[in-house]
């Protein structure tokens, strides 16, 4: 009996109602009709045969009057808006299959009729009945499953099996790389990847070339995530159409058309038709934010519920979906109705993966003292449990994922993969190294239909010059120092600066030309945001040891040791010299950074007395400048969309500009403060006494480098414009 008799055809997510001539995926209508509508139900009607060009024509294009031209672009039009419409690639086809000059063929798996299509409580196959009861909690309730300590609640819980596999037909792409021949750089020639046995990386390709993969804000979730469904990859940008998608064999970059800004990608269903996502920063500045549904054929976007999460994944079995939220994980289905609390975590959960079974779930685990990013699992017998507990390979152990087969699990530490094959013997495993190279990886995803890992990687160069606005003309500065930041002593004479290094930000001292230089902080640890104090003696700087947090120190400048802030805060940063030297005023970093879910607020530290205090209405600020003159205090709201101006004589707060800022500084006459724009390549700047607001000149910005930002003023009144190029862009590893 031909399946369209069937009346309502399921395959993967979708349903087709051949007798209304309407398409459903997961049981939302979706908007096609005529001809391509009516092209699916002839595939559908004989699944894996071959339907000539001329059958179609004489069903759907009889009139005699048609001529051959009308008759193959509207057939190429339908096909194109059908394989639109079902997510699918011509390349490489899931469910349409076309064969060259014949015609088409349906290559994906039509379910049984009368085959059930479970609710969510049965979705959850052995996860089983959370509640004891055989149902969801009710609204505003969540039912407890385990705890960090591995103690299971009432009632029995499994993780989410693994559904049945579709059969998918599509064109094998051998790509064998020689690289001095195609150019690929020097660092895949000189033996970039590492390999050693088992498991081998055998050729490399480049498949994006705009080096805008990845957003700019670096999140400690480290969501510069790519993700892929076999057929296409993809990731998120800051352009203003902020995701993007390219064929796994390379090609045109495609725009997946949404009117969501600062998208960061969690992850993709496992049939490829959503991609989970949120805004990398929220409208309260932390890394909890709504989940979105966005469709991957161009069909929008919709809410997860009321859902707001750090992290969330789709389980194997595609209606499922784990959310962390602050210090727990929970499970709900694809509309986000009554989620379950699943397990409390011993830290900030992020990085949700499922093991191909689904039969456990690896994260990464963020401890808010330490700072330190380890590796968790929460396996079926219903136990949290760290992984890697004695690795000393790297500072932290991150973002991990199984290869396609599930046969290896890979992870990121010291911006490089490392893998551990299966079943590994945690948590004693030694991992080996998968990748080893200049270039620093930032995320990867496995291909689940093929061999293939796809990375995303980059190198940072960067120089600091020094633009002359009203000239408009910029000059290197120091370039021999390769300098990430500079900052100017009061007279002039000195300059402290911070470099990147190998793993850390090095921060040194030299006098004004380059010249006498010497280290402060050395490669293993993290420095920026160096300030001299006004007399020229002291250096405060923001610093993180490994496996620590954000601190503040300062050291006199002849040397000496390091004399830290003590806390609270435990995680500080933006030291700002008083006018007299005797305090510290500084801020938080903002949840991007560190310690998710706690306020933020400025404080003074006294350096005679040893104190610090809290300044009074600053919830919510960070990033503090104090002007020159000591009249006034900027800072930022921590969503990065308002500076406002404290005037110390009389002790008040009040708005000074809304707009998408980041990095102000004052003028040396502190009449004005200066920002960066996020959203356009302009310098601007702000009157503090009137608020009014002036765009100064557009960035100097080249094709060398993709950022540029102004942080300060030279003795010379000249601007300091930090610029780099940290161009990012995927890569496809094929592992044997």
């Amino acid at each position: 009996m031909p399946f369209v008799a069937q009346q309502r055809v399921h395959f993967g997510p979708y349903e087709l109602d051949a007798h209304a001539g309407e398409l459903y995926e997961h049981g939302l209508k979706l908007k096609l009709q005529g001809h391509p509508i009516q092209i699916l139900a002839m595939l559908l009607e004989r699944p894996g045969e071959l339907i000539t060009r001329e059958e179609i024509q004489q069903k759907l294009w009889p009139s005699e009057s048609e001529t051959f031209v009308d008759f193959e672009h509207g057939l190429n039009t339908a096909v194109r808006k059908l394989r639109q419409a079902l997510g699918d690639e011509a390349e490489t086809p899931q469910y349409i299959e076309t064969l060259p000059r014949r015609g088409y063929r349906f290559v994906g798996e039509i379910a049984p009729e009368g085959s059930p299509r479970a609710p969510f409580g049965e979705a959850l196959a052995t996860l089983g009945d959370v509640t004891g009861a055989g149902t969801t909690p009710a609204a505003g309730e969540s039912a407890t499953v385990a705890n960090a300590g591995g103690a299971v609640a009432t009632g029995s819980i499994a993780l989410v099996g693994e559904t049945r596999r579709r059969r998918v037909s599509y064109r094998t792409i051998l790509v064998v790389l020689l690289p001095v021949l195609l150019g690929i750089p020097a660092w895949m020639v000189r033996s970039a990847w590492l390999r050693d046995e088992p498991l081998q990386v055998i050729s490399t390709k480049q498949l994006t070339f705009s080096g805008f993969v990845g957003y700019t804000y670096v999140t400690l979730e480290n969501y510069r995530s790519i993700q892929t469904d076999g057929r296409r990859i993809y990731f998120s940008t800051f352009e203003r159409n902020p995701l993007r998608s390219v064929s796994v064999v390379g090609g045109e970059e495609t725009v997946l058309p949404t009117t969501l800004l600062d998208l960061a990608i969690l992850h993709i269903s496992p049939d490829g038709s959503y991609l989970l996502v949120r805004r990398s920063i929220s409208e309260k500045g932390t890394t909890e934010a709504p989940l979105w549904l966005i469709a991957t054929n161009g069909g929008g976007a919709r809410r997860l519920g009321d859902i707001e999460a750090q992290d969330a994944a789709f389980a194997p079995d595609g209606k499922t979906i784990i959310f962390a939220r602050g210090h727990e994980l929970y499970l709900t289905d694809l509309q986000g109705s009554s989620p379950a609390k699943l397990a409390d975590t011993p830290g900030h959960a992020f990085w949700l993966r499922w093991s191909p079974d689904g039969q456990r779930v690896r994260f990464s685990l963020l401890n808010s003292e330490s700072m330190r990013i380890t590796l968790w699992e929460l396996g079926a017998d219903r136990k949290l449990r760290p992984l890697l507990k004695d690795w000393n390979g790297g500072q932290q152990a991150c973002c991990g994922i199984w290869t396609g087969d599930g046969k290896y699990f890979l992870f990121s530490s010291n911006n490089q993969y490392w893998y551990v094959a299966e079943p590994g013997g945690w948590p004693n495993a030694k991992p080996k190294a998968l990748t080893a190279s200049g270039l620093s990886v930032t995320a990867a995803a496995a291909n689940p239909l093929g061999k293939e890992v796809f990375i995303s990687a980059t190198s940072v160069k960067s120089d600091v010059f020094l633009w002359d606005l009203k000239a408009n003309r910029t000059t290197p500065l120091n370039p021999e120092l390769r300098p990430m930041r500079v900052q100017y002593s009061g007279d002039g004479q000195q300059i402290a600066y911070t470099k990147y290094s190998d793993p850390g930000i090095e921060l040194w001292l030299a006098k004004a030309d380059g010249s006498d230089r010497r280290q402060i902080v050395g490669p293993s640890i993290r420095a920026v945001m160096a300030r001299f104090s006004p007399d020229g003696r002291k250096l405060a700087f923001m610093a993180r040891r490994p496996d620590g947090p954000w601190k503040i120190y300062w050291v006199a400048v002849e040397g000496g040791a390091w004399h830290e802030i003590p806390g609270p805060p435990l995680n500080q940063a933006d030291p700002n010299w008083s006018p007299d030297g005797q305090s510290i005023l500084f801020g938080q970093p903002p949840e991007s950074f560190s310690d998710p879910g706690v306020g933020r607020y400025l404080y003074q530290f006294d350096l005679r007395t040893g104190k610090t205090t809290e300044v009074a209405g600053s919830a919510g600020l960070f990033s503090p400048r104090w002007s020159p003159d000591g009249r006034y205090v900027a800072a930022m709201s921590i969503d990065l969309q308002r500076i406002s101006v404290w005037d110390v004589s009389k002790s008040g707060w009040r708005p000074l500009v809304t707009y998408p800022v980041d990095n102000p500084f004052w003028s040396p006459d502190s009449e004005w403060v200066y920002f960066n724009a996020q959203q356009d390549a302009y310098l601007w700047r702000v009157r503090a006494r009137d608020g009014r607001v002036e765009k100064v000149l557009p960035k100097p910005m080249t094709t060398s480098y993709r950022w540029c930002w102004c942080n300060g003023f030279a003795p010379d009144g000249s601007a300091l414009v930090t610029c780099q190029d940290d161009r990012r862009n995927i890569f496809a590893l094929e592992l044997r």
